[in-house]
């Protein structure tokens, strides 16, 4: 028992908690154990901490020991949480997102990760040992070890120092550098705060000749100008998957009435991929409203809200449609009450402007947002564009048992597969009922009606959805089912039916739809194609997967999370086939390439100087 007592009460305990919560932290966010550099380096920096406030002249040290201790946790904490949702740990860049979390708690709670409270579990400890081992600054021998100590903490700056700024670019440094907690950090706040320094801005006629270079051309003008003069009802589905398509649960459709589309006047594109950011929907409608890239920051909605564009609702305008939104939800999420009149949409009716007698999960109903929708549509009298978002398919997938008419198998009751499965299926129903009323009002056959997905439901590192979908897709879940969501573009009485199946993305739709409507798209800052007409297809990811991924035709690649292609995988989509990753270097640097033209352009405003020049020309 004294023995027992004498081991708990050893500094060393110290060194044993500070590795068992590295080791829990290190597991959370997909981290090899077996890298014991990472857990090293960590613990040199955790101890470095402890020493030093443990032997500092600070008063009430134990006070600010136990909060800086404490917020360190809460970090570990925090990327835990982030890397379960996007497959990456929280930057200081995302600070802004914490008010979004707040305003969808549910979805937060259930994001949680049982583990990851373990973090937060040596704490009381840590502070009982610190109290055990503090030094008073009147204890003799006290200055010998703080000159030690001063040179231990200096070696160890320079240490991350050199770990930060790798000024030799060795591959082994920028692996811990993008991993170890410490140094991923500090690293981070470094590139935030050089980000717009060392990267020198290119040159208006720099941007023009990289665009050239890397994006893709069509090669024809197939099927142009067929829907031109018809309304637009352009509809966002909230975390819409391909896979649900034409598929069948239990005996049963999933998506009848997006089915029953499928058959006539649609033109479906199978291989479609969301681009998103960080901004997750907000993201999805800014990419396909101006074939650009968001950013990793934050979404374009607020980072770039007094930027010019002119995207797919100013070229209707100038066609003489009228451009109005419609979304179930509070009109100042994701900053899109102050950025829609930037986007060009005249009127935006969210939450607020409608009936909130009928509401599931964040918001109103799919089906009574339609309902609503019909009755702002029939007002219009003359050609229009209506974006509309839907909501009630939004994580966690909340549905009243009364609501949910899929029959589950026992097994995928009470899982997000299951819930997902009975949201999209209300959402599908909402989008039969509101075709119907489209019918009913003659508004149908002079409109084309869009519907594609803003981004998954299913995140593959979440829950038990990668086993759960492994076994009812028959083959291994990954992101390029993940990512894939579908695009439908239904034309009524065109008699054009088929499916098309080039990669493309977001990013695609606006070049896709103006060959249709036969927009013209003067403008030069488009980095999307025509699907209709490509010969070939090529997505950049943002989000999810690190910079420099991407799908190009058949073939998905992941750059690795230290950004390095030693460990990067390549593999075939649809079949999970590995490909060589080495041989895809330089379809990363045109993904690389694309995402910093989409960031030139936004941060520079081009396409205020492209109109400004127009003008003045004209």
């Amino acid at each position: 028992m004294k023995q027992i007592k004498m081991i708990l009460q050893s500094p060393y305990m110290i060194i044993l908690l500070v590795a068992f919560k590295l080791v829990v932290y290190y597991g959370l966010i997909g981290v090899s154990i077996n890298d014991i550099t990472l857990i090293i380096v960590s613990t040199l920096a955790m101890g470095a901490i402890f020493l030093s406030f443990s032997r500092c002249r600070l008063k009430r040290k134990k006070a600010i020991f136990l909060v800086v201790y404490s917020l360190l946790s809460l970090l570990m904490f925090a990327d835990a949480m982030y890397y379960n949702y996007y497959n990456q740990t929280v930057s200081i860049k995302q600070l802004w997102q914490a008010a979004n979390v707040a305003a969808v708690p549910s979805s937060f709670i259930a994001t949680l990760i049982p583990a990851s409270f373990l973090l937060f579990a040596d704490i009381p400890f840590m502070h009982y040992y610190f109290k055990k081992h503090t030094v008073e600054n009147k204890e003799k021998n006290s200055w010998s070890f703080k000159k030690e100590l001063k040179y231990f903490l200096a070696g160890l700056c320079v240490m991350f120092v050199w770990l930060v700024v790798n000024p030799i670019n060795s591959v082994a440094i920028e692996k811990v550098n993008s991993v170890e907690f410490f140094s991923n950090h500090v690293n981070d706040i470094y590139t935030a705060i050089t980000d717009n320094i060392n990267i020198e801005k290119m040159s208006v006629e720099d941007v023009l000749k990289n665009m050239e270079e890397v994006k893709n051309k069509p090669i024809g003008n197939r099927l142009h100008g067929i829907g031109e003069g018809k309304n637009l009802i352009l509809v966002q589905v909230e975390a819409l998957q391909n896979f649900v398509l034409n598929a069948n649960y239990n005996g049963q459709e999933i998506t009848p009435n997006l089915n029953s589309l499928l058959q006539k006047d649609t033109l479906y594109f199978d291989h479609y991929y969301s681009n998103i950011g960080k901004g997750n929907t907000v993201d999805a409608e800014f990419s396909t409203l101006n074939s650009l890239y968001p950013v990793i920051d934050r979404e374009c909605y607020t980072l770039y809200v007094n930027n010019t564009f002119k995207g797919l609702p100013w070229l209707l305008r100038d066609k003489g449609y009228d451009a109005f939104a419609i979304h179930g939800y509070k009109g100042d999420f994701w900053n899109r009450e102050v950025a829609y009149p930037g986007q060009g949409f005249r009127e935006f009716y969210s939450m607020e402007d409608l009936d909130m007698s009928e509401t599931i999960g964040l918001g109103i109903s799919d089906k009574s947002m339609f309902k609503q929708a019909i009755d702002i549509l029939k007002k219009e009298d003359g050609p229009f564009f209506s974006f509309i978002v839907t909501l009630t398919n939004h994580h966690p997938f909340l549905l009243d048992p009364k609501d949910a008419t899929l029959s589950l198998k026992e097994e995928h009751k009470e899982t997000k597969f299951g819930s997902y499965l009975q949201t999209v299926r209300y959402t599908d129903e909402a989008i039969g009922q509101f075709i119907k009323q489209l019918k009913a009002e003659g508004l149908y056959d002079n409109s084309i009606l869009v519907f594609y997905g803003d981004h998954h439901g299913l995140n593959s590192g979440m829950d038990n959805n990668q086993e759960i979908m492994g076994e009812y897709l028959g083959r291994p879940y990954d992101y390029d089912e993940m990512l894939n969501v579908p695009l439908l573009i239904h034309i009524p009485n065109s008699g054009v039916n088929e499916t098309i199946s080039t990669t493309g993305g977001q990013v695609d739709f606006l070049p896709t739809i103006a060959n249709i409507m036969n927009i013209d798209l003067e403008q030069p800052y488009i980095l999307g194609q025509d699907l209709v007409n490509a010969k070939d297809g090529f997505v950049a990811f943002t989000a999810y997967l690190f910079e420099g991924s991407f799908v190009s035709n058949n073939a998905m690649f992941e750059i690795s999370r230290e950004g390095v292609f030693d460990g990067s995988r390549a593999w075939e989509i649809d079949t999970n086939k590995p490909l060589d990753a080495s041989k895809y270097e330089d379809d990363y640097n045109r993904a690389i390439m694309l995402k910093r033209l989409s960031k030139e352009i936004l941060e520079q405003d081009l396409i205020a100087g492209y109109n400004k020049e127009t003008n003045q020309t004209n």
